[in-house]
């Protein structure tokens, strides 16, 4: 019988107080990972001198980059990958000691799907739980078919964590499709649509296998800065992309609700880091959906005082009608 492989690729970045722990969490697997590749996207402290002495258990790549973002140690990864699966798994985050037995015998035991997504759990390090609530429960079980029915899946859950650490994807998924993380912030929210509409059949499980550490001066937990309004601005680009080539009328109906979701945080995100709004970017989604009330939505966080209260008059006053 065929067997799963899996590449376990890690980016690193000024991570030396978490590095240890990551990596422990995979050397002690009841079934080792075939390969870990670690890419140090030039960290400042001794994070890689931490990677290279560490005693790996399994056939391990060790990199060391300049730092250009965790997308691009992710891509440089991917690129060294030689498994079927890959797995992209965060230095400062955690998996359960049968995370890659189980995985291998999920994909061995279903046909060989081409994501395997599956539960988290947070855990708060030196951060009060009430700064931020994060939900990794899938909420469902299943084998689908089709990305449709996928999405429709993920849709009536009302649950669509798009981390890459709560998920494992066949390699020639990345490559035939010739899909890339993009260098700014949410590049795991830019990838989401556009691979799993590159999959044929997919499988999720309620189970919980990756643990997420939630701690101050991560990417969700930071200020707001530039880099997070360039990744919103990217995802709704690769979201216009997509429904462009998409002919597929409900797969556009998932587009068209997801863009008008990231719209939103876009602009909300231009006015907490105090960017610029690419107007072109707005003009150009709304005549994509169509939609009224996208419009006066946009309008209205891009006005002030007595223009948002006429906005806001005309919304209730369309609603009541």
């Amino acid at each position: 019988m065929k067997k799963a492989s899996i590449s376990v690729i890690m980016p690193a970045f000024n991570v030396s107080r978490y590095m240890e722990e990551a990596l422990t969490s995979m050397a002690h697997q009841e079934t080792l990972p075939d390969e870990v590749i670690v890419v140090d996207d030039g960290s400042a402290d001794d994070t890689l001198a931490l990677v290279e002495k560490f005693q790996h258990p399994y056939p391990v790549k060790i990199l060391s980059t300049r730092n250009q973002g965790q997308g691009c140690a992710r891509n440089l990864g991917l690129s060294l990958a030689s498994c079927e699966y890959v797995y992209f798994f965060d230095s400062d985050d955690l998996v359960t000691p049968d995370f890659i037995s189980d995985m291998k015998d999920l994909a061995e035991d279903n046909a060989f799907p081409d994501i395997i997504f599956f539960s988290g759990r947070s855990f708060y390090d030196g951060i009060d739980e009430s700064v931020i609530q994060l939900e990794y429960d899938r909420g469902f079980d299943g084998v689908f078919e089709s990305s449709i029915e996928l999405l429709e899946a993920f849709r009536a859950s009302g649950r669509f964590s798009a981390s890459t650490c709560l998920y494992m994807s066949r390699r020639r998924l990345w490559t035939d499709a010739s899909l890339r993380f993009i260098q700014h912030f949410h590049e795991d929210e830019c990838i989401l649509y556009p691979l799993v509409m590159a999959a044929r059949r997919c499988l999720v499980t309620q189970r919980v296998y990756f643990e997420r550490r939630i701690r101050l001066n991560s990417t969700m937990t930071q200020h707001k800065v530039p880099k997070h309004v360039q990744g919103m601005h990217a995802t709704v680009r690769t979201l216009l992309m997509l429904n462009r080539k998409v002919r597929d009328r409900q797969l556009t109906t998932f587009i068209h609700r997801r863009m008008r979701l990231f719209l939103k945080r876009y602009v909300s995100l231009c006015r907490s880091a105090g960017t610029e709004i690419d107007l072109n970017l707005l003009v150009r989604a709304c005549l994509e959906l169509r939609d009224p009330t996208v419009l006066a939505y946009l309008l209205y966080y891009l006005f002030d005082g007595q223009a948002r209260g006429r906005i806001r008059r005309c919304m209730r006053a369309g609603s009541r009608g």
